[in-house]
């Protein structure tokens, strides 16, 4: 398949996603020769029309394409069943000790030009959507403290424990470190770390070769790289914001499917697991959902005049790109009828209590209190999930002993002596994968799982749900460690 983008750029474009998780960013900055954004959209505008969506290659567990999934029937049909799963929950018996808290991690609010949202938003979306901490990851590069400058503890029922996103890295120091300097890579690790300080490595996708001694974690789920190579959908989404029926179909699907239109691009993340399951054969190293949200794809149309339309929408920093009928044609039909000033549509792809229903990371601790968020992510208590698809609160992945006692939880390491069972439960049934050493053990249909241990290894779980007759990722255990010894 020949796509948008590999004819663009023979023609000297660049359209790929912007650094700045923007699907829809145009600006000078991404054309490899200064042309004139008309003479841009013109030619995006004939690559989309003349694109196979339907075609290439799908990832595992897909079915349809992004463009498809788009469809006002196939966001039904995943709202149904979405429905019909939240129908057939039940609660899960097994019990950890702990309690399951929902948190994001990998947050952005207030903290550069081309973040939209603010912290008061975040707030406000924690409470619509059942969030109970959040671990905000400021942009650095500006003079602002970004753990003295922020917000820090308990607001109204939630935990907000301040970071920034820096050097490759989610941290998350205890205390500031503004003003500190270091010569590596490892130096900065021990800086964040000192005194319990937290650290990820970020945007894995960019790093598979970069090691993890030192690191808590890494993030095993990223929305911003799971969108990035999404090229023809982005193409898609430009071509129909201009044409009267296509928007009008955005607009719809937004309504109707708010949150099935962000799911659209849900992918199992391969290469990130791959690394993931190498670097457990030798590190203790917990798996983190990054929800990397700013608020920031929203697009607002608005009349010029009878063949003109103003696109609003932030990329580096907020920005407005005239569009005439003669670089898109339906624009004269979409300002008709619209007064100049007048907005013709505002499509508000990702408020933060839509990006926090999408994925989180439940973290298994027994009170609400930063240093025991802390102590519960070095530890690996926790586990990756989008809850969008099914809440899976109460989810049970651990070791028992032959009495049926949890002799370990995710991130234990367990001693293999007498008879060891790993046993997993969860609210719906749903396809349960177990794990070992990065390769795949045992699969089965049901809402739960017991497992004779027989050798030692790293065994973790995926749970996956049937989704408009797609598996779609829903729950990514943390391992737990058995050894002899």
């Amino acid at each position: 398949m020949i796509t948008p983008v590999d004819v663009a750029l023979k023609r000297g474009f660049s359209v790929g996603p912007s650094p700045h998780y923007n699907a829809f960013a145009m600006r000078p900055s991404h054309f490899k020769k200064p042309l004139e954004f008309a003479a841009f959209w013109s030619s995006l505008m004939a690559l989309a029309a003349a694109a196979s969506w339907g075609s290439g290659p799908l990832g595992p567990g897909r079915l349809y394409t992004t463009v498809e999934r788009m469809q006002a029937g196939h966001l039904r049909a995943v709202h149904d069943d979405r429905m019909r799963i939240a129908g057939a929950r039940h609660e899960v018996s097994d019990k950890t000790g702990y309690t399951d808290y929902r948190a994001v991690l990998h947050v952005h609010a207030s903290d550069s030009p081309h973040t939209g949202g603010t912290r008061p938003e975040l707030l406000s979306a924690a409470h619509e959507a059942g969030v109970n901490i959040i671990m905000l990851n400021d942009h650095t590069g500006s003079d602002r403290d970004f753990i003295n400058d922020s917000w820090r503890g308990l607001r109204e029922g939630v935990l907000f424990i301040p970071g920034a996103e820096s050097e490759g890295f989610l941290v998350y120091p205890v205390s500031s470190i503004k003003g500190r300097k270091w010569a590596s890579r490892e130096e900065y690790v021990q800086i964040v770390k000192e005194r319990g300080g937290n650290i990820f490595l970020s945007h894995v996708e960019e790093k598979l070769d970069w090691p993890v001694k030192g690191l808590d974690g890494i993030e095993i789920y990223n929305n911003h790289t799971d969108v990035k190579d999404e090229t023809a959908f982005y193409a898609w989404l430009r071509q129909n914001m201009v044409e009267p029926e296509g928007l009008h179909s955005l607009e719809s699907a937004l309504r109707d499917y708010p949150q099935e239109v962000f799911g659209v691009c849900q992918d199992y993340l391969s290469e990130i697991m791959a690394k993931w399951d190498r670097e457990l054969a030798t590190s203790h190293l917990t798996g983190v959902a990054a929800n990397d949200c700013h608020h920031n794809q929203v697009f607002t149309l608005t009349a010029v005049d009878s063949n003109t339309a103003e696109l609003q929408y932030i990329s580096s920093r907020p920005t407005a790109v005239r569009i005439t009928s003669k670089d898109a044609p339906g624009i004269a039909d979409i300002v008709r009828g619209h007064r100049s000033g007048e907005t013709i549509a505002r499509l508000d792809f990702d408020p933060y209590d839509r990006s926090f229903r999408y994925v989180t990371t439940h973290i298994l601790a027994k009170r609400l209190e930063e240093h025991e968020v802390r102590d519960a992510l070095s530890r690996g208590h926790c586990y990756v999930a989008h809850d969008w698809l099914c809440d899976p609160a109460g989810f049970y992945f651990a070791a028992q002993n032959n009495s049926g006692k949890t002799i370990g939880i995710m991130g234990d390491l367990v001693k293999l002596e007498g008879s060891v069972v790993l046993k997993a439960a969860l609210p719906v049934p749903c396809l349960i994968r177990v794990i070992l050493d990065g390769e795949l053990l045992n699969e089965t249909k049901g809402d739960s799982l017991r497992i004779s241990v027989r050798r030692p290894g790293v065994y973790r779980m995926e749970a996956l749900l049937t989704i408009d007759g797609e598996q779609r990722p829903w729950i990514y255990s943390n391992p737990i460690y058995v050894r002899r010894d």
